[in-house]
């Protein structure tokens, strides 16, 4: 029987899968790229030249209570134009790899979801229950890296102000972006003192 993880991983399948072990409490999934080339990502040239290979280490979405690892072997090309100013560049593997990144795509969207609805202590303690390692303050740094909403106004903001007044503090007083709206003049006018 042939297994294929990529029914259960679907973002795995612009890699090839060399090994699947269990080593201690965590699921260790090695893995190749398919392509044989890749664009420079400053002038769009493609390149079979390798530089030097080496392993990225991803975390990934748990699988049966388990954590998982992605060890991916990855290649520095050279790329091939003169007049590039990148001289050497790291493939990416659209769907799994981003620049500096050590979370898989469909991990970073669990944990901004978390982010988002139970904010930092809280959220990090459901993280951990789920399997996956993240700090109150990691998850903290993924709200503050999600683009802002279009618009600020109750309905878009995606959960209710009352719910993680104690988290708004921590962002900064400019960015607050997912707290209260902002209250208009004229509503403001229309609220008397007694």
């Amino acid at each position: 029987m042939d297994l294929d993880l990529t029914v259960l991983l679907p973002h795995l399948t612009e890699v090839e899968l060399e090994q699947v072990e269990v080593v201690e409490d965590r699921v260790v999934i090695h893995a190749a790229p398919k392509a044989t080339s890749a664009n420079c990502p400053s002038c769009a040239v493609a390149t079979q030249r390798v530089h030097d290979r080496y392993v990225r280490r991803l975390t990934d979405v748990a699988l049966g209570g388990r954590k998982v690892l992605i060890r991916v072997r990855v290649r520095r090309f050279i790329c091939a134009s003169a007049a590039c100013p990148a001289r050497t560049f790291v493939e990416q593997i659209s769907g799994l790899t981003s620049r500096y990144a050590r979370r898989s795509p469909p991990l970073r969207t669990m944990l901004e979801a978390i982010g988002l609805a139970l904010c930092a202590r809280a959220g990090a303690r459901l993280a951990a229950r789920l399997g996956v390692a993240a700090s109150r303050s990691g998850l903290l740094r993924l709200l503050r890296a999600m683009p802002d909403p279009s618009s600020r106004t109750a309905a878009s903001t995606p959960f209710p102000a009352s719910r993680c007044r104690t988290c708004f503090w921590r962002l900064p007083p400019d960015q607050s972006r997912y707290g209260p709206p902002s209250v208009s003049s004229s509503a403001e006018s229309s609220v008397s003192v007694k």
